[in-house]
């Protein structure tokens, strides 16, 4: 960033401003590539060759070499290299921390229903808008976390706002297809989403972290596959888009309980839901239109409460039970 932002203004944890994005950065490279979903893509320009590389084989069937590909894609972000050291200050050596990654979003003053979102981790900040078009990454000149690992950040706050653009949601939970139809899992950190994943031997896991939605050809919410996995490692990577039958927040059973679904208030179920938005949910106090946006989502699809049992995917029979 520029020279007025000192040590402890990095370590406060904002994204730089605006204005630097404007600044006349040096390219990596000449190269591009895009990670492609069904119904969004963000194509990364100006990358060198072992992020290219890297990026085509982390994303797999995901991914797609655009270097010499002009077609359209949803949020094109133009890659260079500023002389800031960081974006955010690391941590002393042998400190620990979560990773440091911080979003502020603002009303596109000419584009309504659209956010002008700018967001940053330890070396990469980039700006964007929700409306599409081109944006900007912007790399520190020194390295602290792997260039793979930024990026992903970066791919999965872009993901969030434009899916909210678009009708839809990128929400932590877990989700997996059976039947053709996809079902949520849902709950704060140890509820039980890798767990669920892990006993399921009746449907395709989808993710055990971050699950994409977007409204369908009929406006009906649809789940779609992406890359963003989690800790899940079986299978194949799910592709394509399912109809989304319902979410469920889980609750782990209790000595003789038996998996068992059950109804949850809307006043309770809303904000358990809302609280599981990543690189969103920060930004709907300063925002009612926003909040707004993200309720009508949650409203299109049922959810309910999920009592499961740790060894086994009897939850399956339950679903079943309750006509979901």
């Amino acid at each position: 960033m520029s020279g007025d932002r000192d040590h402890a203004q990095r370590r406060r944890g904002r994204p730089p401003e605006q204005s630097f994005f404007s600044g006349l950065w040096k390219p990596l490279g000449y190269r591009s590539a895009a990670l492609v979903l069904p119904g969004m893509s963000v194509k990364l320009d100006g990358m060198d060759d072992a992020w290219h590389g890297g990026f085509l084989a982390r994303y797999g069937a995901f991914a797609r070499d655009t270097t010499t590909d002009r077609g359209a894609f949803t949020l094109t972000l133009s890659a260079t290299r500023s002389r800031e050291p960081h974006h955010v200050e690391p941590p002393a050596p042998g400190v620990a921390e979560y990773t440091a990654l911080f979003v502020e979003a603002e009303p596109e003053p000419h584009a309504a229903g659209h956010y002008r979102v700018r967001t940053c981790t330890y070396d990469l900040a980039a700006s964007f808008s929700t409306s599409g078009g081109r944006g900007q990454a912007i790399f520190s000149a020194e390295s602290f976390e792997p260039v793979d690992r930024a990026v992903e950040n970066i791919l999965r706050v872009a993901i969030a706002w434009l899916a909210l653009a678009h009708g839809g949601l990128l929400i932590h939970s877990a989700s997996i297809v059976k039947d053709g139809r996809a079902y949520l899992f849902f709950g704060q950190s140890g509820a039980g989403k890798s767990t669920l994943s892990e006993q399921s031997r009746r449907g395709q896991v989808i993710s055990d972290d971050l699950t994409l939605i977007l409204p369908g050809p009929d406006g009906r919410p649809e789940v779609v596959g992406t890359p963003f996995r989690g800790t899940y490692t079986g299978g194949q990577p799910v592709l394509g888009r399912f109809p989304l039958a319902a979410a469920f927040r889980l609750r782990k059973a209790g000595p003789g309980e038996a998996a068992a679904v059950s109804g949850i208030a809307e006043g309770r179920a809303l904000p358990d839901a809302i609280a599981n938005l990543p690189f969103v949910v920060d930004q709907l106090g300063a925002d009612p239109a926003l909040f707004e946006r993200v309720e009508n989502v949650l409203r299109i699809f049922p959810i309910r409460e999920l009592r499961f049992l740790k060894d086994d995917d009897s939850y399956w029979d339950a679903i079943e039970r309750s006509g979901f």
